[in-house]
């Protein structure tokens, strides 16, 4: 009777778990794969960037890791303000303040770490005003490279 019909149930067709195992495993595939593709997109589109000029991570360990570090070494802080503030500048199109505030923070610190920074942002920022000679540059750069694959 009952157990007849439970195992015609069971036999041939795949229980309730298993198929929702399995819609639970291709989710957390495409979740995976999606945040994988987000990652690596971002590091190809901009490859010249350093580790301190990537996007902070979005995961809430990663913001409080940070918060703390940014708490016990304030030129971090420091960095992290003026990146925003980079960034703002640069959403309103005002890139020429960008260079102003760097330059002004060379002229305001010898804090070694704070210089380097400014350094690097000051190349990213004559960089992006410049496109022409950054091609130039980078062609010069690939085919020196190629050169030495030959």
């Amino acid at each position: 009777g009952a157990a007849t019909l439970l195992e015609a149930r069971t036999q041939g067709a795949p229980s309730r778990n298993h198929a929702m195992n399995t819609t639970i495993k291709s989710i957390l595939l495409a979740v995976a794969l999606s945040a994988s593709a987000a990652v690596s997109t971002t590091a190809l589109a901009h490859p010249h960037r350093t580790a301190d000029e990537r996007p902070l991570a979005h995961h809430p360990q990663a913001r409080a890791r940070l918060a703390l570090a940014a708490h016990r070494h304030p030129e971090l802080a420091l960095a992290i303000d003026l990146r925003r503030l980079e960034m703002l500048y640069r959403k309103t199109g005002q890139e020429a303040r960008i260079v102003a505030m760097y330059e002004d923070l060379m002229q305001r610190t010898q804090e070694p770490k704070l210089r380097a920074f400014a350094e690097r942002r000051l190349k990213h920022a004559a960089r992006v005003a410049d496109p022409e000679a950054s091609i130039t540059e980078l062609r010069t750069r690939i085919d020196a490279k190629l050169a030495k694959l030959r």
